[in-house]
């Protein structure tokens, strides 16, 4: 009889340890865009793409408690990146004041606009940061 309560030990040792050290939709999410996600704040079109397409890929697999922290972060980091392939301005020429002054009022504000939303994130992303450390065990933290 020691069986069904060994085996009921090993099923709720097993549901806890995939809650808190990773498994499932949200941390695998997490865990294949471990790498770009490291890395976010990288200034380049490339890199915001994949920005983009990792926290949507993880935005729709999240827990309801960070959803909508997911899906901002995600619906903002693609705004970047549509404004910026509106202007023909690449992220990483942000810098050249040649470029950005040869841009129309019309492409500065969108440019703006988006960054500023982004920034707005910055809450989120702190948010995001912790739930996946004490969700999935995975440190997503800049060292």
């Amino acid at each position: 009889m020691r069986r069904p309560s060994l085996l009921l030990s090993v099923v709720l040792g097993l549901a806890t340890l995939a809650g808190c050290s990773g498994g499932g939709p949200y941390c695998d999410a997490v865990d294949a865009g471990r790498e770009p996600l490291a890395t976010f704040g990288e200034q380049s079109d490339a890199a915001f793409s994949t920005y983009a397409d990792v926290t949507t890929k993880i935005s729709r697999v999240a827990p309801a408690d960070v959803k909508k922290e997911w899906k901002s972060i995600a619906v903002s980091t693609k705004k970047v990146v549509i404004a910026h392939r509106t202007s023909g301005l690449a992220l990483e020429d942000m810098k050249d004041e040649v470029k950005v002054n040869a841009l129309s009022k019309q492409d500065v504000d969108r440019i703006t606009a988006a960054h500023e939303a982004f920034n707005d994130t910055k809450a989120e992303r702190e948010d995001v940061v912790e739930h996946v450390h004490d969700e999935c065990g995975i440190d997503l933290s800049k060292k």
